[in-house]
């Protein structure tokens, strides 16, 4: 065996961690920074928050869309080659943004070449994580990365808001691709994992149709939070994307039994680990959403936070993800993983109803303290244990497959998330609107179609401004009633999503029953024998050692 094949050497993997980490958190952070950056990009670009709001679309579009042939890519050239190109794609990508005239460069350079880059560098990832690290140490270099992911979508508004207000969002943008430059020069440090023999070829019909398939049955969910789910537009968009998906998964299974080169390998499914882990890894992000998108939504369009609050707020969330993503990896030599998986879940769940209840009344970013830090402690016990039960548990060669199906199935866990929370939220919302206005006895009759309808507009917006202006001139002791109908149509709606995506966390931990019943391997055993044969006088004996470890891992 080739000696990149072999893990790191325990001197480099800080190094190897701390530059993936870094890749990770860049990666991460860099969606929150275009959030929180909307109106200072359509001031300084002369445009709409729709275009914005497209540019972001396109964003995770692009990402879901590649995963999977950016997994491929990477058997084909390498996972350390593969995270280095996507490191300079995403660096251009980066660059360009942060000098773009006009939205059109933003789209190009930040939804185009920055989603292409991490389509190469997320799947490069967990492969290479998989290559530099073994055992008890895998499972905490997993954990650490997901806990420094969920801490940069946590960290991102507190960040990105302080650049964007003190400085610029071009800055940020410009350190952004600083970072990813001095990550790009440290990637000598990575040990390459094990390259597959023969090496693969890509299969282009394969790419195309997964490409196509999951591009538009994403936009097609995206666009549920605009049109709703039964636009005929959207409907259509999803339905073709089943077609396309299907047609994929036929493609695939003939051209695998065919033993031709196909972009996805369904024989990988015959691994518990993968055909229940991904499924559960979809709905954490989706119940996830409720948490990273649901709570920044809530303390600015209700409580009116500015960006820097809203990050103080999340604080608790990164807290507990840091600290039990971090510390509990190695509970997987002691307990079956999916039990610890399952516990996450469930305390996810309880995380969400404990926050979907202090919800009511909240004023300070500290009165959700509580639930956020149960949910993040939750998100790190997941995050310590899936990835590596998912990657421990195929093959060598089938790494790079089950990384870009990871990013796959977040992706669209996220997306489905995103889409169905928002829908909940106008649904429960607007409902507890209509039955507000209607029970209310100091809203007159002649009134109360014009303040549903106003009171409807100002929830779809997430705007409470929209709402005083539309209701401005009715007298004082109306206005009180309309506001606080819409506080607390606007809390049903918050709760009701949170809800929702805890049921959702519940059904992944019903899931993981399918999980295998399997712990977490200790240290390798060429670590052990090193740890015990140290002697250099007697050589044979080590050399004797070293070909029982590579017998071992052969």
């Amino acid at each position: 065996m080739n000696q990149s094949t072999r893990p790191s050497p325990a001197r480099q993997q800080g190094a190897v961690l701390a530059v993936l980490a870094a890749a990770m958190f860049v990666y991460v952070i860099d969606t929150t920074l275009m959030n929180v950056s909307i109106s200072a990009l359509v001031e300084d670009l002369d445009t709409t928050v729709g275009s914005v709001q497209t540019a972001i679309t396109l964003y995770t579009l692009t990402m879901a869309s590649f995963m999977l042939t950016g997994g491929k890519l990477g058997d084909i050239w390498g996972s350390r080659r593969a995270f280095q190109i996507g490191l300079v794609i995403y660096g251009i990508g980066t660059t360009i943004t942060a000098l773009a005239p006009t939205i059109g460069f933003v789209m190009f350079g930040w939804s185009i070449l920055e989603g292409l880059g991490s389509a190469l560098i997320v799947p490069a990832i967990n492969t290479l994580v998989r290559g530099n690290f073994e055992g008890s140490k895998r499972a905490s270099a997993y954990g650490t990365l997901f806990g420094v992911a969920a801490a940069g979508a946590a960290f991102g508004p507190l960040i990105g808001g302080w650049v964007t207000t003190a400085l610029s969002w071009r800055v940020a943008f410009a350190v952004e691709a600083l970072i990813v430059l001095a990550v790009l020069l440290a990637a000598r440090f990575l040990q390459d994992a094990p390259a597959i023999v023969p090496k693969p070829k890509l299969d282009l019909v394969g790419a195309g149709l997964s490409v196509a398939g999951l591009g538009v049955f994403v936009f097609g969910i995206l666009q549920t939070s605009t049109r709703g789910w039964n636009d005929p537009l959207v409907i259509s968009m999803i339905a073709a994307g089943i077609v396309l998906i299907g047609a994929f998964g036929l493609w695939v299974r003939n051209r695998e039994a065919a033993d031709q080169p196909a972009l996805l390998h369904p024989s990988i499914f015959r691994h518990r680990s993968a055909s229940a882990g991904l499924p559960i890894l979809a709905t954490q992000t989706f119940a996830q959403a409720g948490l990273l998108f649901l709570i920044p939504l809530f303390t600015q369009s209700v409580l009116g936070f500015d960006a820097l609050e809203t990050g103080l707020t999340l604080l608790p969330l990164s807290i507990g993800v840091l600290a039990t993503s971090t510390l509990t990896p190695s509970l997987g030599q002691k307990i079956y993983p999916k039990y610890i998986i399952q516990a996450g879940l469930v305390l996810l769940f309880i995380g969400g109803f404990i926050l979907a209840t202090s919800l009511e009344g909240a004023a300070e970013g500290s009165d959700m303290a509580l639930g956020l830090l149960v949910g993040g402690a939750a998100i790190g016990l997941i995050a310590g244990q899936l990835p590596n039960l998912i990657l421990s548990g195929v093959d060598a060669d089938e790494a790079s497959e089950a990384s870009g199906l990871q990013g796959t199935s977040q992706n669209l866990g996220m997306a489905l998330g995103t889409a169905v929370i928002g829908t909940v939220i106008l649904t429960v919302g607007l409902s507890s609107i209509s039955d507000r206005v209607g029970e209310s006895d100091a809203i007159p009759d002649p009134l109360r179609v014009e303040i549903e309808t106003a009171l409807a507009g100002g929830l779809d917006a997430a705007d409470v401004d929209r709402v005083d202006q539309a209701i401005a001139a009715t007298p004082a002791d109306v206005q009180a009633e309309i506001q606080t109908i819409y506080r607390d149509a606007t809390l049903d709606g918050f709760q009701g999503a949170i809800l929702a995506g805890g049921m959702v966390a519940l059904f992944g931990a019903v899931l993981a029953f399918w999980l295998p019943k399997k712990k977490l391997e200790s240290e390798s055993v060429e670590e052990t024998l090193q740890q015990t044969v140290r002697n250099p006088t007697i050589p044979a004996l080590q050399l004797e050692m070293d070909d029982l470890a590579e017998s071992k891992r052969a």
